[in-house]
């Protein structure tokens, strides 16, 4: 698990940069159009990421290592894609676009339900000791 750990926690700060500075630019124009793209880079791209990196960094012993891996995965590319594709239509509107969004917003949301899966049914992860 340390190894999805790694990388979630790795790309989190990527999106922690860019959100920092899509910020700062917004603020520094005074032009605050990208306000929505600029949240989910941070909430999606950041925190989300951040909080499943430090997940899998507590809890190595995992039963349902399938399903983690799965989690992992989906979380890296609709977390990944998702505020790129966000950023991408806010910018020019158009089928391609939308689909770049929904798309990774439609894996991210699959990644979610794994990690609901992981909490309320992996037999090791509140195992008492």
């Amino acid at each position: 698990m340390r190894t999805y750990s790694k990388w979630l926690i790795r790309i989190s700060a990527i999106y922690a940069l860019i959100g920092a500075l899509m910020g700062s630019d917004m603020a520094g124009r005074k032009d605050y159009s990208m306000i929505p793209a600029h949240a989910h880079i941070l909430v999606v791209g950041w925190l989300s990421l951040f909080a499943y990196g430090m997940f899998y960094y507590v809890f190595k012993e995992i039963s349902m290592k399938k399903t983690a891996k799965f989690h992992a995965w989906a979380s890296l590319i609709g977390g990944g894609l998702m505020p790129i594709g966000m950023l991408l239509y806010n910018k020019m509107e158009n089928t391609a676009t939308l689909l770049g969004f929904i798309l990774p917003a439609s894996v991210l949301l699959i990644a979610m339900a794994l990690f609901l899966v992981l909490l309320f049914f992996d037999k090791k992860l509140f195992a008492k000791e």
